[in-house]
């Protein structure tokens, strides 16, 4: 039976990926739009662990006209100095003019929603404080605002500065995340929002509530997405608005970023529930919600299977060697040909996991080809990307269950 499920997954892999990337290369539909953008940037730094400057300094030399930029910074209860760095930086660069706001913490949701209070622009833009953009990023993201159904548009996002191996390896996640992403927009089911240069309709932002105000929502970009899906808004992805954000470089502030994510995950999609199956929603609700919590479940079979093959073998190999005399010395001695190698695996689950690893590759190779990035230096990281990550989602995914299944407080 977990065989088969192992041969699903295969299928189901190889079918998403020949359907997906038929919609890979549709042809993008633009319009050129000189509209008034008021961008917002919430601040919430513990330790000098965020640099708004760097970010203010990205969206003035982007390259959009600055009378038509407004520009939005809250202080979301900082605790360090960068309140004050702020507002002297406000009076000695006056040809960067921003209006800085202060607040009690109350969580980034609540900082844009004041934000957007006082946004004066016809579109309303999102931007971390611990990322930057790039030139032209949001001239080229306005252009995707095609017809009025458009109600948000997102960057393609890269690592800024990966210099860690495990920085490395997440830059690798983060090309595979924007070929993903780009295929549900053209497929039109894409349903996430990243605080990395996210544009919307201020009015129709506006329109359906703002941002979350549940603080118990840990992924307020996914949950506006999911409203704007909900209202039957369209969210394009602009590959040639290329942002910048930093991320975790420890394991520690990777864990605890990846378990916020995956419970925010499990609660807007159990908030969203009514969407699932629904035809009033077309693709998205038809199609790619199941898909989402599919390809979760299908992940996590997939690992145990492979877990407790490879605990099996291990267990047999450890008790013939006690319980056989030169049985561990023969078997690290000797080495088996091709055709005892092959016949000593498990075909059943060792062929469809080959599979999976082949395509795995031609996709990190096809995507690292169509936003054209090198492979340089990047070959251990892609490595443990294949081999290592898959395990460590499976294992935050069920600890991320059990903390939203057992009541455990959700806290970023």
């Amino acid at each position: 039976m977990l065989q088969y499920i192992l041969w699903s997954v295969s299928f189901i892999s190889l079918w998403l990926t020949i359907v997906w990337l038929n919609f890979l290369y549709a042809k993008p539909v633009r319009k050129k739009v000189n509209a008034s953008l008021s961008v917002g940037i919430p601040v919430f730094s513990k330790n000098n662990d965020k640099d708004p400057i760097k970010t203010l300094k990205s969206v003035f030399s982007a390259g959009y006209p600055k009378r038509l930029l407004d520009v939005i910074v809250v202080d979301d209860g900082s605790v360090d100095g960068v309140l004050h760095k702020l507002r002297r930086f406000q009076k000695s660069h006056p040809e960067m003019p921003f209006r800085l706001f202060h607040k009690v913490n109350g969580g980034k949701a609540s900082a844009l929603n004041l934000a957007l209070q006082h946004a004066k622009g016809e579109f309303f833009a999102v931007v971390d404080a611990d990322s930057r953009i790039s030139e032209g990023s949001i001239g080229i993201s306005l252009s995707n605002f095609t017809n009025k159904k458009v109600g948000a548009v997102i960057s393609r996002i890269r690592v800024d500065e990966a210099r860690s191996f495990l920085e490395r390896v997440q830059r690798v996640e983060y090309i595979m995340s924007s070929m993903v992403r780009k295929i549900m927009a053209n497929f039109g089911t894409l349903s996430m929002t990243p605080g990395v240069l996210s544009l919307y309709r201020t009015a129709i932002v506006k329109k359906i509530g703002g941002f979350t105000s549940d603080r118990n929502n840990l992924t307020e970009d996914l949950e506006i997405a999911m409203r704007l899906k909900y209202h039957n808004y369209e969210i394009k992805m602009e590959p040639e608005s290329v942002t910048y954000t930093s991320v975790p470089s420890s394991m520690s502030d990777l864990w605890r970023q990846r378990i916020r994510w995956t419970r925010g995950y499990i609660f807007n999609h159990w908030n969203y529930r009514k969407m699932f199956f629904s035809s009033k929603h077309g693709l998205f609700g038809v199609f790619q919600l199941p898909i989402n919590v599919l390809a979760i479940l299908l992940l996590m079979a997939n690992i145990s299977i492979i877990s407790f093959d490879s605990l099996s073998r291990l267990f047999d190999f450890t008790f013939r060697s006690l319980t056989i005399p030169d049985y561990f010395f023969n078997q690290i001695t000797s080495f088996p040909t091709l055709t005892e190698f092959i016949l000593a695996r498990n075909i059943q689950v060792y062929l469809p996991v080959l599979i999976a690893f082949i395509l795995g590759i031609y996709l990190i190779v096809f995507a690292h080809r169509f936003f054209n990035e090198r492979f340089s230096h990047h070959v251990a990281p892609l490595v443990l990307y294949v081999i290592v990550m898959p395990y460590f989602s499976t294992v935050n995914w069920i600890s991320a269950i059990y903390q939203e299944f057992t009541g455990s407080k959700r806290k970023w």
